[in-house]
């Protein structure tokens, strides 16, 4: 058998099982490019072709999710030769990472006024423990968990070190002296967890709070305060953090920095809104 009686038998497979018209036409296709391609009998091939041809695709100048369909069409083209004919294929077919975008969402954000709000509705209940949670994502941009490593000995301090974040990588948290006070009067108040000798900061009456108690606050102070529930994710004071960071001019190493971005691709999402916010003021005059 050639290359295109093989290509014949896949398409009367795809049909065979019920695959759309425009489906079988997309598969059929990237099999031919691909055989086209490569030149030579499909049962001799090899993977330095399949990465060939990725690179191929790739000079054509091609998106990621259009080589990536090219990829999977041969994929299943190989796995419908070696299941049919035992081909014994083994070229394996790696798909292209996807860079991911990133992105923050006008409406889903929070903004000072919301924050004004929110605190406001913390202090009206007289909830000094919620306001230093909240005050600690706002003033340092922690994320909920490492926000919840914060032990007694750390108060105090302007540098909190070592602290585990995102993909298990440590690092530095900058405290300011508002977010120091707030945790202060917090520790005056603190709760002696039940049987417990924890020294997280954050406790309640049965030892450190969870994720999901913070997240819970959030959630109902957010309702209290009036705010829209698409923006009551307490990531969101981390998100207000950076924008204020940028806002004043910061330098895009430096809020990386504290952040704990290990890419500025993350980063430049602060800048671009702020852009895109003054942009809109100007279009206001």
């Amino acid at each position: 058998m050639k290359n295109k009686d093989y290509l014949d038998s896949f398409v009367d497979y795809l049909k065979e099982e019920e695959k759309s018209n425009g489906t079988v036409e997309g598969y059929t296709l990237d099999v031919k490019d691909f055989l086209e391609f490569i030149g030579k009998d499909i049962k001799k091939v090899k993977r330095t072709e399949v990465n060939a041809y990725k690179q191929h695709l790739r000079d054509r100048k091609l998106k990621t999710q259009s080589i990536n369909r090219k990829l999977v069409s041969v994929k299943q083209f190989f796995d419908f030769l070696n299941d049919r004919f035992e081909m014994g294929i083994n070229a394996k077919v790696r798909q292209e990472k996807v860079q991911k975008q990133y992105s923050l969402k006008d409406d889903e954000l929070l903004t000072e006024e919301d924050y004004e709000k929110l605190i406001a509705a913390v202090e009206e209940a007289g909830d000094i423990r919620t306001k230093a949670l909240f005050n600690a994502m706002y003033y340092s941009g922690m994320r909920v968990s490492e926000m919840l490593q914060l032990r007694l000995d750390h108060v105090n301090r302007s540098i909190v070190e070592d602290i585990k974040g995102k993909g298990g990588k440590y690092r530095d948290i900058y405290i300011n002296k508002k977010l120091i006070d707030s945790m202060k009067e917090y520790l005056a108040v603190r709760v002696q967890p039940f049987s417990s000798n924890t020294k997280a900061l954050f406790v309640g009456q049965r030892g450190a709070i969870s994720r999901q108690t913070v997240h819970n606050l959030m959630k109902d102070y957010a309702v209290k305060a009036g705010i829209d529930k698409k923006k009551a994710h307490a990531h969101n004071l981390r998100h207000l953090f950076g924008l204020r960071l940028a806002a004043k001019g910061v330098p895009i190493h430096d809020i990386a920095k504290y952040m704990g971005h290990t890419s500025i691709d993350v980063t430049k999402i602060y800048l671009e809104k702020t852009q895109s916010y003054y942009a809109s003021l100007i279009d206001e005059l």
